[in-house]
């Protein structure tokens, strides 16, 4: 047989016991008990936010972006990177209709706020503020098992 055609092949195999088995730089991660809310995760390449979109979050983003563009294997979760990408700042998760940042853009959608910076990011971490110019927040690589649980690293 080729060897090119046995390393291939040995190649599938293995990507195809990955996917069933985290490896050690993986986490597996039981949402069931997450509730409306966020999740704070360090594991190599974070820290990172798990946080479960409200129904009404989704609509905002689904009317924005569509529904296959949100940056996430499943559309009631974004798993995202904690530290802003322009000061290594935490970011500040925002709900909507939040007072504290009633003078903001951002409680009108929710999203996060990097406290070291003018930067502001929606719901899927893409970058919102204009007069702040720099990258969207890192996604954590990931992939759902089922509805309430999610693998995450590389």
């Amino acid at each position: 047989m080729n060897v090119r055609v046995m390393r291939a092949a040995f190649f599938a195999m293995i990507a195809a016991m990955s996917f069933f088995q985290p490896s050690a730089a993986e986490e597996q991660i039981d949402l069931s008990r997450l509730g409306h809310g966020m999740m704070g995760l360090d594991i190599p390449g974070g820290p990172y936010y798990i946080i479960r979109r409200s129904i009404e979050e989704q609509e905002i983003i689904i009317k924005k972006y569509g529904p296959t563009d949100l940056r996430s294997e499943h559309r009631n979760f974004i798993l995202i990177k904690a530290m802003s990408p322009d000061s290594d700042c935490a970011l500040l998760h925002v709900v909507k209709g939040n007072e504290e940042y009633s003078h903001h853009p951002v409680s009108k959608t929710g999203g996060f706020v990097d406290l070291c910076s003018c930067a502001w990011f929606d719901l899927t971490g893409r970058r919102q503020s204009e007069s702040c110019p720099g990258s969207d927040v890192e996604i954590a690589p990931h992939k759902f098992l089922h509805d309430e649980v999610v693998i995450i690293g590389e």
